[in-house]
This record gives structure tokens, sequence and C-alpha cells, in this order.
């Protein structure tokens, strides 16, 4: 026996469903299609009706796939939460059994891992890691909304069938040993013959990548992936016919290829026309190749990246893509450097990537903040690098009638602005070579390229050779709107954790070379002023507390003692290689030895969460001492 709370909560569950699915409605067509009087109908001619029409059977499928979702979500707290009333929506679930024939993994190592990151329409969601075997068990549930980011509403079929965009599905490996991750596999998924099926079952071969070809490798994928793809909801819906859908993939494939074929001849024309001037070597990147082995124009593979939550401010943008540590690319099989383009959603699942990835995702979040912003690839002290520039207009005067810039150089690996005065610019970079963005592209043809004879003028047709910003227009882009997934680390749980682990650290180091080690609790306490400090220095580059800060320690510290501090920020949470930081460092290794009379030490951590669980997090370590004679 049900109670009477459980039968007001089915009650309640198929009248909402009734009514988000139009039930109703649909009963009421049906009742004055056939002339039917409900007077006259009983309980079975009504039951008969509700069959004819697959209502209860929709309805209960429709139940059924709440219930999977909450014992999803009960399982996996910690993964991925999916909210049941999304089904309500026009939405596809997708779940990924398990893996086949990964044959890499052929011996047991716990430290091998496997992670699968998928987006779609700017819907982001990663599984937990697996361990890496020959048929991995991932077992995850993930929902997608399927809703453009115009409208931000359900759409029907007819509108989804022209909604170009594949789920995209990286498989990441990782090493846990040495935390180094590698992009593994990846596929672009085409879901819209959900649309004429309703449901898929699917067995889906991933494609080798750069990095399994780069071992030379005969074969072509690295295994299987199970995965089942289902349409939500199932009350009332009404399939496409199949013609209907591969005729407008068809459309655009031709459509795709077209643009392909004319961009592919133009740039070539453009490209003989620039070897006649004659000039030295430069890096000219018309084309690039992708991380699916692809040769792909500049420019497609930046974007607007508009509204991305978490990111507020151009400083907060390059400090955002600074924290996403740097890796040089791997070496190609005769030695050279390998040249791969990531998508954004690969980049940020990789955690690390090369100056190009870094130089895309801020550039693409500049222009999303309507700033003017472009990709500037050059060389720097080191060989190749690039870098992000924006233009500022300067304000109208009777004087200046024309449009001047006032022009900043962002270094994406560290964050820093430079302006083009600062005579730190020409000891990083060395010389310029093309210029682009998502509606622009830019070769310098000036005699001398290297950085202070290099006029930035990019309008001006001597200087400058453009591509036609018509033909650049008609690209596809390579990344689509992006959603940065939200912190997950909780620092006023780690903090203290690491400022445990740092005192226990310091005090084993010290005990080595013959010191005692005590900490000053009130001294530590008075360092989280400057390490809240040091953050909002490094992005709005000003200061706040100084005084009050100073003033703390100047009362604090007994006449005739000595204080010193070392503050350092660090993006990884290994207390051994904070050590060995602090040790190498001149400051720090004097911090750390300090001896004397009344010597108190004091360690304090500070961390600033950013969106993806990348995090800044400040260490101070500082000692007071009264010098001994």
């Amino acid at each position: 026996m049900y109670s009477k709370e459980q039968i007001t909560k089915i009650r309640e569950l198929i009248n909402d469903h009734f009514e988000k699915s139009d039930v109703y409605d649909k009963l009421k067509r049906k009742i004055e299609t056939e002339h039917l009087r409900l007077e006259d109908m009983d309980n079975q001619q009504l039951t008969k009706m509700l069959r004819e029409t697959n209502l209860i059977d929709n309805l209960m499928l429709d139940i059924q796939h709440i219930d999977e979702i909450t014992e999803y979500n009960r399982r996996n707290r910690q993964i991925t939460y999916i909210d049941p009333d999304r089904i309500n929506n026009r939405s596809m679930t997708l779940r990924i059994y398990k893996g086949k024939a990964f044959t890499d993994f052929l011996q047991d190592d716990d430290n091998q891992l496997l992670q699968l990151y998928l987006s779609f329409c700017g819907q982001r969601f990663c599984s937990a890691p697996t361990k890496a075997v020959p048929d991995p068990d991932f077992n995850e549930l993930f929902v997608f909304d399927l809703k453009t980011q115009v409208t931000k509403q359900s759409l029907d079929l007819v509108t989804l069938c022209r909604l170009e965009h594949p789920i995209e599905l990286s498989l990441i490996h990782i090493d846990s040993k040495n935390s180094k991750r590698i992009l593994y596999s990846q596929k672009l998924i085409e879901w819209r013959f959900l649309l004429v099926y309703g449901n898929l079952d699917l067995n889906i071969e991933m494609p080798t990548t750069y990095n399994s070809r780069m071992q030379e490798r005969s074969r072509q994928s690295v295994g299987l992936l199970q995965i089942h793809l289902e349409l939500l909801p199932k009350t009332g819906l009404i399939l496409l016919p199949e013609y209907q859908l591969t005729s407008q993939l068809s459309k655009e494939k031709q459509l795709v290829n077209s643009i392909a074929d004319r961009f592919h001849t133009y740039s070539s024309a453009w490209w003989n026309d620039y070897k006649e001037l004659k000039l030295p070597p430069r890096p000219i990147k018309i084309y690039a190749e992708s991380q699916d082995g692809i040769w792909r124009p500049s420019p497609t593979f930046l974007l607007d990246l508009e509204n991305v939550r978490g990111i507020s401010s151009p400083n907060h943008a390059a400090r955002f893509v600074s924290l996403i540590p740097f890796k040089k690319q791997e070496k190609g099989p005769q030695g050279d450097r390998l040249e791969i383009w990531h998508r954004f959603p690969t980049f940020l699942a990789l955690r690390n990537g090369d100056f190009e990835d870094h130089c895309f995702l801020l550039c693409s979040l500049f222009l999303g903040l309507n700033i003017d912003a472009y990709v500037v690839l050059g060389t720097a002290t080191d060989g190749p690098h690039g870098w992000v520039m924006t233009r500022l207009t300067k304000p109208k005067t009777p004087q200046r009638k024309h449009t001047e810039y006032l022009y900043h150089f962002w270094e994406s690996l560290t964050g820093h602005k430079f302006e083009l005065t600062d005579p730190k610019i020409p000891q990083l970079y060395k010389k310029i070579g093309c210029i682009f963005n998502n509606k622009s592209f830019y070769s310098n043809i000036q005699p001398r390229d290297n950085i202070v004879d290099t006029d930035l003028n990019i309008e001006d047709p001597s200087k400058w050779k453009a591509i036609d910003p018509i033909e650049i227009n008609n690209l596809r882009p390579q990344n689509f709107s992006l959603t940065l997934l939200r912190p997950t680390l909780h620092p006023d749980e780690i903090e203290p954790k690491i400022e445990m682990q740092l005192r226990e650290a310091i005090g084993s180091y010290r005990k080595i070379i013959n010191m005692a080690t005590r900490y000053d609790e009130r001294l530590a306490s008075i360092m989280q002023i400057a390490l809240a400090n040091y953050e909002v220095e490094k992005i709005t580059s000003l200061q706040f507390a100084q005084s009050e800060f100073q003033s703390a320690i100047r009362s604090y510290i007994p006449e005739g003692h000595t204080f010193k501090s070392f503050p350092v920020c660090f993006s990884h949470l290994n207390v051994e290689k904070m050590l060995e930081e602090i040790k190498s460092n001149p400051v720090g290794a004097e911090v750390l030895t300090a001896r004397g009379d009344q010597t108190y030490f004091a360690v304090r951590v500070k961390m600033e969460m950013y969106p993806e669980d990348f995090f800044a997090l400040w260490v101070s370590v500082s000692v007071r001492y009264h010098k001994i004679a």
C-alpha cells in the first residue's frame, strides 16, 4: 500500500508531465477529431484512447528516466549532479558504458587513469577518473539541453536538425605518478540521428591522435567506446523522417567543402603574391594543424567568447589563462617542434598547453569583452613565440581627427601587460611575423620585422598585407561557445592542511641542519594581511592595507629583532616541491636557515580559486629572531 504522501507525489508527477508535454491539448484534439462526448465515455474507453496515443507508455518511460537519474545522483554525488526536472525540457542523454580493446593498458598499473571530457553547445562535463585497463568501466550519464545560446529555449526537431554542433568527446590519459596528461583520443559525435530514431546504441571507434601517431604505430584507433544516446522527453515525441536529416547533412557537407576549396584557392593566390615581395623568412601562419590532424585556417581557432562566467574583466582573464601551466609541444619524429593547435575544451581538459593555446584563449576572452584584440606570432629570445595585442581607441579631439590607438602587449603565460614604451618589450620579444583574430589576418611586409622597428598600424597596406575579411567571415570556427567549470576545491580545507604540512617539512629540513624550529601564531595571523594583498595586486597592480600591515609588523617585532619574509605563489599542492622551490631561492633559503636567539617562524597560506579548479596558492614563510653577535 502507498501512503497518502506517496499517492499525492505520484499525482503531482503525472500532472506535471501532462502539462509540460501538452498531453491535455492532445487529448482534447483527439476527442474533437473523433467527435466524442466526454459524458458518454467510460473508464474503459478513456484508457483505450490513452493507450492508442501511447501517452501511458511514454509517461512510464519518462518516469523511469527520473528514477534512473535520481539513482545516478545518489551514487555519484561528488561527480556530476543532474537535475531530474531538466528532462521535462527537450534534452539528450548520453550514457557511456565501458571501453573495449584499449590494448595500451594490458599491464596493470594503478597510476594510469583515463578521464572523459564532453562539450556541447557551451555545456561541459567530465567523468570521474577511471583506472586505465583494456576494458575501462566508465558507467557515466550526462544530460545535454537541446537549445541554442541565442534563444536559451528548447527547440523543435526541425530547428534542431539545423543545429550544426557535434558533441566533442576527449579522452585524457593521466599518469598520476608524475601528473602528466595527454590527449589520448578525441571524437566529434554526430548526434542528430536521434531526431530520426529517438535513441541510438553506438560502438564508437576512438581514433589515434598526434600523441599515438608519434609512436609510429600503424593502427588507426586506440579502442572502442560503448555509448547510448536518447532523446527526452518521450511524451508526444514525433520523430523526423530520415530523408530530411540526410538531406540537411549533405547540404552542410557540400557547403563546408565549398568554403574550404574557396579559401584554399584564395589563400594560395595570396601566398604567391606575398612571395613576390621576396622578404626574409617570417612566421606567417595562414594554416595550422588542429588536434584532429586537419590543417585549418588560423582565424578559425579564435572566437568571441561572450558571457563567460568566472571572468569579469580583461585582467581576470589574463590572470586565469596565466595559471594554466605552460607545456612545450612534444618533438616530432624528425626532432622538430610539433605544432598542434587545440580547441578550447581540449586545452582545458589537458590542464596545460603551449603558448598558442594560451594566446588563443586569452584573445578570445578579450574579444568576448568587445576589446579589439589580436594574436601576434613572432619570435622571442628563445625562439618561436606568441602573445596578445590589444588596441584601445584614443578619444577624438579637435587636434586629433583621425583614429589613433593605444597599444598593449599581453604575455599570456604570465598575465603581464606592457605598454609599447615599456623597456622590457625589446628584451622579451624580438620579431613580428603576423597578427590576426577571428575576423582579420595581417602579415608583416615591412623591410625590418624586429619589434622596435615594426609599425603596428595594421590598416596601412604598405606595411601589412591583409587577407580579405569577407573570405575570413565565410569560414567556420573550430571553437564554439565555452562554459568554464565551477571550482570544486575548498580553500578553507586546503589552506590549514598545507600550512601544517609545510610546518612539518620546514621542521624536518632544519632538524637535518641541526636547527630547532618554533612557530609564532600571532605572526602568522599578521601575515595574512600581506597574503590577501598579493593576488589583488597581481590582477589590478594596486595595493591596499599596506600601512596597516607595516604598522602591525613594527609594533609586534621586538626592538632589536630581525624580521624576514619570503612570499611565493604556487599553482600546485605538492608540499615537497614547494619546499624545494623555497630552498632554491636565495631569499627563501636565507629565511629557512635563519639562526639566532628567540627564533620563531610563521607559515601562512592563502588560496585564490578560479574556474576549472585552477588556483593561485600564495605561501608566506616568515621568521623573527635576535641576531647573535
